[in-house]
């Protein structure tokens, strides 16, 4: 399991860092760890004793620790919207915000083709996903000084619309 994490998983990273992950090239991943883990070669399939649904739980629920490559590559697009959040001061943040809305531009519908791959692919990950639903659900507001609160447009009460619409 280890080579399984170290390795195989590691390639991973970077790219899953900025794009969303087609799901084919998901697909062709979780093919190579399966075979890896089960030790079949290109040619024969050997008999799975375990659902990769188990192999992929953490250690303390009874799975082997395999990341999941879907909800990991979520995980990490996620933490461009928590340093947008945390970090909206500096200066990458400063040219985010200028050119696509910053962390609320995240929940805007599908602007124009101006945007990015990359910028589709965050808003992707955070509108249609249930982990982007649970993201949300994770936020809780202080109004502070209101500088962050756009009166109208934000919702006050949670799944209720805003007071524009």
């Amino acid at each position: 399991m280890t080579l399984i994490n170290s390795v195989l998983n590691s390639i991973l990273i970077y790219f899953s860092s900025f794009f969303r992950i087609p799901k084919k090239v998901e697909d062709k991943l979780v093919s190579l760890q399966r075979r890896f883990l089960w030790g079949g070669g290109p040619d024969k399939n050997k008999i799975a004793w375990i659902k990769w649904e188990t192999v992929c739980l953490p250690k303390e629920k009874r799975g082997l620790g395999v990341k999941d490559i879907n909800t990991f590559n979520l995980a990490m697009l996620g933490k461009w919207r928590w340093h947008l959040f945390h970090h909206e001061g500096q200066l990458w943040a400063r040219v985010l915000k200028s050119k696509y809305g910053g962390w609320r531009g995240l929940d805007e519908a599908t602007g124009s083709n101006k945007e990015s791959l990359w910028w589709r692919d965050l808003k992707i990950a955070f509108q249609s996903t249930p982990q982007g639903e649970e993201f949300k659900k994770g936020i809780q507001w202080k109004v502070g000084n209101g500088d962050m609160i756009k009166f109208w447009k934000d919702e006050w009460i949670d799944g209720e619309a805003s007071l524009v619409s």
